[in-house]
């Protein structure tokens, strides 16, 4: 349950270099929440579907349904970090606009 922290760290960097303030280290957040599951769901597809009926497919589509359910949850908590900055960046420049006297559209 790890992607809990490693996710909204990577949403968040992931704006946060979008507005030209982080590094490599977006890099390394995205990486770390979405290569392993999109690697293993490649590698048990790749090796589940092939034909071999010495292999039970079951097992591999099972763990491609793990997998794929993995990098799912990470590319929603990639998204959902994301979307929460945004709203609380745009709500302290509304803030801010009004504690200035300036109004914000």
């Amino acid at each position: 349950m790890w992607f809990v922290v490693a996710c909204p760290h990577a949403g968040i960097a992931g704006l946060q270099a979008h507005l030209g303030e982080v590094g490599a280290l977006l890099g390394v957040l995205v990486s770390v929440t979405t290569i392993p599951a999109a690697g293993n769901l490649a590698v048990v597809l790749a090796d589940g579907l092939s034909i071999s009926p010495v292999r039970p497919h079951g097992r591999y589509l099972e763990q491609a349904r793990t997998s794929l359910s993995q990098l799912l949850l990470h590319l929603a908590g990639l998204l959902i970090a994301g979307t929460l900055t945004l709203w609380v960046q745009r709500c302290q420049a509304r803030r801010g606009a009004r504690l200035s006297g300036r109004g914000t559209r």
